[in-house]
């Protein structure tokens, strides 16, 4: 690998030739094609850095109702202050500090959620944790703290969503490129979101009336971004929060069950959908397409 390369940790896992790093016009929150009108959407992860900008897409493609959570209470008041100013009147807002890891927590999220926005209709599992160090070395308590988020976490917010769902729903849960590879360092983080992603494939095995996705946000710099990283951060945070606002529309009813990259190219995709469909490509894409610096080998 080419480590001198700023696209070197983004192209072993690209599909599609053209790489994107940043929000173009068909992923522009304010495209009529991704109007958030009439939907309700809760965000976990909101006092981080992609949390926040998913927030701020939403809002600006014009949601009814937005419930935003994190543990920095003094983050979650600021960024709803920006949220109501960039949303349209009559959007309602809710910010309530939560532990998704507490059951007792997420239950009064969600009652809360109710009594402000009624049923919400997508919940974008953003929060996240990365404790890095080698196997062995590192506690057993810290070491599982990426599971405690990452995965119950996770799986505590989207129980307490379908509860409240009537069967119907949009999941988007965000992992990684990395659970593709071993990354000396970081076993506790990708194997967390390598059995996320599993939950999220049976989740959407399970029930057909659940809209379920998982995005790679690409490197994007946050306080989470490892050191070795930090060279390769060129993503922008605003392609989650676009990709999360399309993942939410009829037009990616084809991606279904899926892992998705905010670096690969929605249209050069669809222009082969077919085959990434017939060859689930999508699929823990990672093990079923010839992923590189050239996409795969359409035929």
């Amino acid at each position: 690998m080419d480590y001198s390369d700023p696209d070197a940790f983004t192209l072993p896992y690209q599909l599609t030739k053209q790489v994107r790093r940043d929000v173009y016009p068909l992923l522009e929150p304010t495209q009529p094609g991704l109007s958030a009108k009439g939907k309700t959407v809760l965000i976990t992860g909101v006092s981080g850095g992609i949390g926040k900008v998913i927030a701020e897409s939403w809002a600006t493609a014009g949601t009814s109702g937005i419930v935003i959570t994190g543990r920095k209470v003094d983050m979650l008041k600021g960024v709803a202050t920006r949220l109501r100013n960039l949303a349209p009147p009559g959007t309602k807002v809710l910010a309530q500090a939560a532990d998704i890891t507490n059951e007792a927590s997420v239950a009064a999220l969600f009652a809360a959620a109710k009594e402000a926005v009624g049923k919400v209709d997508v919940l974008i599992n953003s929060a996240g944790s990365l404790n890095g160090g080698p196997v062995g070395a590192v506690d057993a308590t810290k070491f599982f703290d990426d599971f405690q988020v990452n995965v119950l976490g996770s799986y505590l917010m989207t129980h307490h969503f379908l509860a409240q769902a009537d069967g119907v729903g949009t999941v988007i849960s965000m992992t990684t490129g990395a659970i593709a590879t071993v990354f000396p360092g970081m076993a506790g983080y990708t194997a967390s979101k390598l059995a996320l992603t599993r939950i999220m494939e049976n989740l959407h095995a399970e029930q057909p009336g659940m809209r379920v996705f998982m995005l790679i946000p690409g490197i994007v710099q946050t306080e989470m971004t490892v050191d070795a990283l930090k060279p390769y951060a060129k993503d922008s945070a605003g392609l989650s929060g676009s990709w999360t606002l399309f993942l939410s529309t009829p037009r990616a009813e084809w991606m279904r069950g899926g892992i998705v990259s905010v670096n690969w190219d929605i249209e050069e995709m669809e222009a082969h959908k077919d085959q990434i469909v017939h060859d689930n490509l999508l699929s823990r894409a990672f093990l079923n397409a010839k992923l590189g610096r050239d996409g795969h080998p359409w035929t």
